[in-house]
């Protein structure tokens, strides 16, 4: 009977070892990646994309920067992830002065104290209209 409790005893800290290790995985350096939903918009349309977590999962209230077209060497702006993870960029503007920079691209999420940081390094280019 000693034996057996001894087994138990081994099989429940070794539950309780998978079950912390798997909680750390989950909410502490969860890798994260960008998802743009097309690559070519036209002048004064909207795109979107999302923020996911390795697991598939939308990530919040989290700060998107990117490239937007300008005039010097381009502009960066922020976008702000929705409940669901997601972000919406309307209104997109085609500058044919701009050049080479007339893209929306370089999304970047610098990342946290539970997500990894990552970069979208596709671009958006705008049709004109």
């Amino acid at each position: 009977m000693k034996r057996q409790n001894y087994s138990l005893i081994i099989i429940f800290i070794a539950l309780i070892i998978c079950l912390g290790v798997f909680w750390f995985q989950f909410n502490n350096d969860v890798a994260t990646f960008i998802v743009i939903n097309q690559t070519e918009v036209p002048e004064n349309g909207s795109f979107s994309g999302m923020l996911m977590d390795s697991y598939g999962n939308g990530v919040p209230n989290k700060t998107i920067t990117f490239h937007k077209p300008g005039y010097e060497l381009g502009t960066l702006v922020d976008v702000i992830t929705n409940d669901e993870g997601g972000f919406v960029i309307e209104n997109v503007q085609y500058l044919p002065d701009a050049g080479s920079d007339n893209y929306y691209g370089d999304f970047t999420f610098a990342g946290d104290d539970k997500y990894q940081g990552c970069i979208y390094e596709g671009k958006i280019t705008i049709i004109p209209n």
